[in-house]
């Protein structure tokens, strides 16, 4: 009787296959054991680490949330000493160390012009240092052009940051420092084909690669009082057109628009309705946005300028049935050339001047009427303008100024026979572009926004009134006291919850129980995670020169307790803060070379944050602790879980066996008692001796 390998047979036998086979596959099942616990303390090691990991990446954040400004809080506060019952309220505040004045800048320079084509040689080298590192030497290992250097730079990691631009002269290499500050100037030296790219200010060969962008340090904004006043705040031109019916169409001529110094965009309508005109210059990069008003009788387009300031002055220029949309940034109808001495004759025409809905006959009578006279007669009319004459050297123009009640209103003149060629438009100016205007201890400001960021260095000036003459306000920078003790608390507490999430990730806890074993968190044994603690305990306690008197942060009230965690003295802080307010900044965030107040570092000492920035980056970075660690562990894990395999199949082959050797004996059992059962039978039907 056949079989089937690994299944257990349905024939019928005295032995229970399953229940054998199951008992001694559990028997040999055994030798998983080890590579089962082993696989779980991977697994759970895998997952601390990716705890910790996490942890530690809370604590970066939190490291990097503190910057230089942080340590050196300064506020303002502002004071109207002015008398009166007509002062101004609030028409200014100021924020501290805002503005780009005060931000570290890292160098950056470029070479002339190369032809994309260019090649540079392979075995030419280039050196690039950084400050007081040492140089990087950077040798092509075949023939490159520009970009091959650029990217042979980048790849060697010199300390800079190679990029190419592009304009009318070629292509340039730009190099910028990875650090900031101006102790991190860049030098290069180059050889052959490279030579071109050297730069060395201190040196007296010149050089075609220039700076274009100097380092900077950063800086604290000056304390102190400033005199203020506001005279004019900054705003965006506004202009608006005469009212048009709803079936107005625009289907002949073009318009276009130019916004300050911006380029002229030409405005391409899908439909020819003033909606139409509207969409189409939402959807250029004009520099304005469109609206349409309705007076309840007509609709008007208005545009206004997308930015403030005197030099955002907005110019329309419509000709063909886009010409009642024209406008000149003046706000000033000027009509097209008359020849100097040209006469109109009202017998055979005449004209009509309309200002917003206002319309008016301008009186006009006889032949042989110059320019002067029509000028006369509209002035005379006080029809809401005020007409004058200009020369261009050539030609004669009349120009219309809107005037009184008027002055924000579109002009139109319309001339019929002798008068048409002084028919024209031009839409209302409803707000002129103009810049803030301020004083700040006397010396007169402008700036084209009301978010002045360069007049004081360090502030930002958010202008919102103009002031008077019976103001007198006084803006306040000083030291932040407060602002200190915030940032210190967060940098204890921040510290400190790494400190008791690591402590959990390490614990170990003695059993109560004699003979028993004790407990211990995953970590527990990790001697790399006890190495990163000490690092972190190392540069908290470490001495930081250039403080004047803090060189440490027990010097300022920050020390450990008995269990690892760090604590602020308040009343030691503010001692500090209020001797030496510079020293604190100093301790936090000097940097090798550079104190935070400027000076030099002759001693190459970094700050405590700096320090611990470093090393919490280098943790977390690929190649770090933490991810070596977990590389290695999940390698060991593929490892266990390949072996586990192999075990596997050999397990399972040889169930296969053991199923199919037991569901053959028991054929044979089976048979045999078949046999025995015919036998007796056979043996009792046997005639029996008389």
């Amino acid at each position: 009787m056949a079989t089937s390998t690994g299944t257990i047979t349905t024939s019928a036998g005295p032995l229970d296959v399953a229940t054998l086979v199951s008992k001694l596959m559990s028997a040999e099942s055994t030798v998983l054991d080890p590579l089962t616990k082993q696989a779980s303390s991977y697994n759970s090691l895998i997952s601390a680490y990716g705890s910790l990991k996490s942890t530690i990446s809370s604590y970066q954040s939190a490291l990097n949330g503190l910057t230089a400004a942080s340590f050196s809080s300064q506020k303002s506060s502002v004071s109207n000493s002015g008398t009166g019952t007509t002062l101004t309220t609030d028409p200014f505040t100021a924020d501290v160390n805002t503005d780009d004045s005060t931000k570290l800048l890292a160098q950056k320079i470029q070479s002339a012009g190369f032809t994309s084509s260019q090649v540079f040689n392979a075995g030419d080298s280039i050196a690039i240092k950084v400050g007081t590192n040492p140089p990087t030497f950077v040798t092509l290992q075949a023939n490159a052009t520009i970009s091959g250097v650029r990217d042979a730079i980048n790849a060697a990691k010199t300390g800079v940051t190679a990029s190419i631009t592009t304009d009318g002269t070629g292509d340039h290499l730009v190099l910028e420092s990875n650090t900031a500050g101006t102790a991190n100037t860049i030098k290069v030296q180059a050889n052959n084909s490279l030579s071109a790219l050297a730069y060395d200010p201190s040196s007296a060969t010149p050089s075609t690669v220039t700076q274009i962008q100097a380092p900077r340090d950063a800086t604290v904004a000056a304390s102190g009082n400033y005199t203020i006043s506001v005279s004019q705040l900054a705003q965006a031109q506004k202009i608006t057109s005469t009212g048009f019916s709803s079936s107005a169409t625009f289907s002949s001529g073009i318009l276009a628009i130019k916004t300050g110094n911006g380029s002229t965009a030409i405005i391409k309508p899908t439909t020819n309705t003033l909606a139409g005109v509207r969409d189409a210059i939402n959807a250029s990069d004009a520099g304005v946005s469109a609206t349409i008003v309705s007076d309840g009788t007509s609709a008007h387009l208005v545009i206004a300028a997308k930015d403030s300031g005197s030099a955002n002055s907005i110019r329309v220029t419509g000709t063909g049935d886009y010409s009642a949309l024209s406008f000149d940034p003046s706000g000033k109808y000027t009509s097209p050339n008359v020849a100097t001495g040209q006469t109109f004759d009202a017998t055979a025409g005449g004209l009509t001047l309309n200002v917003g809905s206002t319309t008016t006959t301008i009186p006009l009578s006889g032949a042989g009427k110059t320019l002067q006279n029509v000028r006369d007669a509209i002035n005379t009319a006080n029809a809401g303008v005020t007409a004058t004459i200009t020369n261009d050297g050539t030609n004669d123009h009349l120009v219309l100024t809107p005037s009184g009640t008027g002055a924000t209103s579109p002009v139109s003149l319309t001339g019929t026979g002798d008068f048409a060629t002084l028919t024209g438009s031009t839409m209302g100016q409803l707000q002129a572009a103009q810049d803030a205007k301020l004083s700040i201890d006397g010396v007169s400001v402008t700036s084209p926004t009301n978010k002045v960021t360069d007049a004081i260095s360090g502030v930002t000036l958010n202008l919102t009134k103009v002031t008077t003459a019976s103001d007198n306000f006084t803006l306040n920078i000083s030291n932040d006291t407060s602002g200190i003790a915030s940032t210190a608390n967060t940098f204890v507490s921040a510290y400190n919850a790494l400190a008791k999430a690591i402590t959990g990730l390490t614990q170990q806890t003695p059993s109560t129980t004699p003979g028993q074993a004790g407990t211990s968190s995953p970590l527990a044994s990790e001697s790399s995670v006890q190495s990163m603690l000490s690092q972190l305990r190392s540069a908290l306690l470490g001495s930081v020169a250039g403080g004047n008197g803090i060189s440490s942060l027990t010097d300022i009230g920050i020390g450990f307790q008995k269990d690892g965690t760090l604590a602020l003295d308040a009343a030691k802080l503010t001692t500090a803060t209020t001797n030496n307010f510079a020293g604190i900044a100093n301790l936090f965030t000097s940097t090798a070379g550079t104190n935070a107040d400027g000076t030099a570092n002759t001693t190459g000492t970094n700050g405590v944050l700096t320090n611990l920035q470093t090393l919490v980056n280098g943790f977390l970075a690929d190649g770090g602790i933490i991810d070596t660690k977990t590389k290695g562990l999940q390698a060991s894990l593929k490892i266990n879980t390949d072996r586990q395999t192999v075990i596997n199949t050999r397990l399972s082959n040889m169930q296969d066996q053991y199923t199919t050797q037991f569901n053959a004996l028991n054929v044979t059992l089976a048979s045999m008692a078949a046999t025995q059962s015919y036998l007796t039978q056979q043996l009792a039907n046997l005639p029996k001796a008389s």
